[in-house]
């Protein structure tokens, strides 16, 4: 018997394996790529909460309309808004709202900004 070539079925289950083994790779490929995509987005809505806070401090007058006690959107601080009242970003479809509450003994009032967008389950 004559061991010098590989048989088809030696063939076909090499190949087989390689198949098997890419497949879990580009799998691991996409899965990564949805990650990025997740944080990319969480990175944009903290920059637009970050430029929201900015505004509000940079402005900043205790008796200002944008600093009244109360929920706010992103149009009373003038936030960079698409047409659509939304925030602007070619992937992330998000609103930004903020609230002001009563100021403490210290007498600062205190703002939280909040972004919200769907997320895609990975």
């Amino acid at each position: 018997m004559n061991s010098k070539g590989l048989t088809l079925t030696e063939i076909i289950i090499a190949v087989l394996i390689i198949v098997i083994a890419s497949t879990g790779l580009l799998g691991a490929f996409f899965g990564g790529q949805q990650v990025m995509d997740r944080s990319r987005r969480r990175m944009q809505a903290l920059n637009f909460a970050i430029e929201a806070y900015e505004k509000l401090r940079a402005s900043y007058n205790y008796n200002d309309s944008e600093v009244s006690v109360g929920a706010h959107t992103e149009a009373d601080i003038g936030t960079v808004l698409k047409a659509d009242g939304e925030l602007a970003s070619e992937d992330l479809d998000a609103t930004l709202t903020y609230d002001v509450t009563e100021p403490a003994i210290d007498g600062y009032k205190q703002v939280v900004v909040e972004v919200a967008w769907d997320e895609r389950e990975i």
